[in-house]
């Protein structure tokens, strides 16, 4: 049996940019984590990524990883559209499984995931959640020190220059939102601690059909919106916005945080536009990669205060994107199926 406090076994399925980049090495700096094998269509790749980071083991097909009985949890690291198989050949091998966002392209895929062992942690990878910083705001906005938050507003792109990138795929699960506005979905779903009832969007399309830019706007109910904008060909940028009905909140580098400087949450309780009244609440800077796996990690040994989100969490973010991308194909306000 394995000790409670023993590293957690991990396989990586796919040699993609983000485990290589990000997740591996979080794995690796984790005292919580043991990356143990890494597998890829293509032997050679999966065997230069291992030598790189150290891993034992390099398999040249997923299958032959999830047969590998010391792998305990698996990060599926794959384009967009093989998640939800690979999530489900994963959990039947008996193992934890954290999935790449977006989870699923639609809400109705996550039924092929319905069943699993209820012993088993299965999660969407929102890194973000796992920052002391993010934990902070909910428990400020959940505890209404600033009263009940009643906007959020987002900005999140980057400029894609990659022609052979998957997310230029529309089959592949390519495009602004599934990349970008899961996230801003996500956050605004966090923020009111609640489903938003209906989405209103418009997309800008590339030739091939991919969404490039994508605007959204969620309505919450009882007077809360949120609104963001996400695009794949512009200049790098991320904010968050939260009006509370006694402060203004803003998370500087909100998705992607500094990893040599403090992280800050920003309010101002200034009572008019002509005056301020800003303070800070600092945060050590961080790898939120590496904490995004050390709590995935902590959460499958069994450690109660683990940041956890399970597959109820996927089902309802894939129902905000369903709603978003038939809002943008009517031109009319779309409900959230299940809010």
């Amino acid at each position: 049996m394995t000790e409670p406090t023993a590293p957690v076994r991990w396989g990586i399925l796919g040699a993609a940019r983000i485990a290589d980049g990000a997740v591996i090495p979080g794995m690796v700096a984790s005292a919580d984590c043991a990356p143990h094998a890494i597998a890829a269509r293509d032997h050679c790749r999966a065997q230069a990524m291992a030598e790189k980071h150290g891993i034992p083991k390099a398999y040249g097909s997923y299958e032959a990883l999830l047969a590998d009985p010391e792998v305990e949890a698996v990060y599926v690291a794959l384009p967009n559209h093989l998640h939800v198989d690979w999530a489900r050949k994963a959990a039947d091998a008996g193992k934890h499984v954290l999935i790449e966002k977006p989870a699923a392209m639609r809400a109705g895929d996550l039924a092929a995931l319905e069943g699993i062992d209820p012993a088993l942690k299965v999660s969407e990878a929102f890194m973000v959640r796992t920052q002391p910083r993010w934990i902070r705001l909910r428990e400020m906005l959940a505890a209404r020190e600033y009263g009940a938050p009643m906007t959020f507003s987002s900005m999140l792109s980057f400029m894609m220059d990659s022609p052979d990138d998957f997310r230029n795929s529309p089959e592949m699960g390519g495009g602004a939102y599934y990349d970008l506005g899961c996230y801003t979905a996500m956050a605004a779903r966090f923020v009111f601690g609640t489903e938003p009832a209906r989405a209103l969007a418009t997309m800008q399309k590339a030739a091939n059909g991919t969404d490039m830019f994508t605007s959204v706007i969620l309505d919450f109910g009882e007077g809360r919106q949120a609104s963001f904008m996400v695009s794949l060909g512009t200049a790098s940028s991320q904010s968050i916005q939260i009006v509370c009905e006694g402060a203004f909140v803003t998370l500087p580098q909100a998705y992607v945080p500094s990893r040599s400087e403090p992280n800050l949450i920003l309010v101002d309780t200034s009572a008019d536009h002509a005056n301020s009244c800003v303070h800070a609440e600092s945060f050590p800077a961080l790898d939120q990669y590496q904490e995004e796996v050390a709590q995935f990690s902590r959460a499958i040994r069994g450690a109660a205060d683990a940041p956890y989100y399970g597959l109820a969490d996927a089902r309802a973010n894939a129902a905000v994107a369903d709603a978003v991308f038939e809002a943008a194909r009517t031109g009319t306000w779309a409900d959230v199926k299940g809010a």
